[in-house]
């Protein structure tokens, strides 16, 4: 995956995370961090682990690439990692009431 191609994963992450921030219902201070983290792990472990997999071999050919970077599994994995984070953490944050 080439340097413009990762960037672009880490702009598009942080933009959800920022989306995630914004429309969560009860947002803390870290819903951007904890989203845009898992969906650039996401999008760079399946985009870089599944085409050299004997396991994964099927998913390799779903879809196009861009400069290394396999687009399908990349961003369907990301989106799903980030969304399993996300719902598994939101109610961990309380907010603080005032009496």
């Amino acid at each position: 995956m080439g340097l413009a191609v990762f960037a672009a994963v880490v702009v598009v992450a942080f933009v959800a995370g920022v989306a995630v921030q914004f429309l969560g219902a009860k947002p803390s201070r870290y819903d951007f961090l904890i989203v845009g983290v898992t969906a650039t792990f996401g999008a760079y472990f399946a985009s870089e682990t599944f085409p050299g997999s004997t396991v994964f071999a099927t998913i390799t050919n779903w879809g196009p690439s861009l400069d290394g970077f396999v687009l399908i599994p990349g961003i369907a994995f990301g989106f799903i990692i980030a969304t399993v984070a996300y719902l598994a953490t939101r109610d961990l944050y309380t907010s603080p009431t005032t009496a």
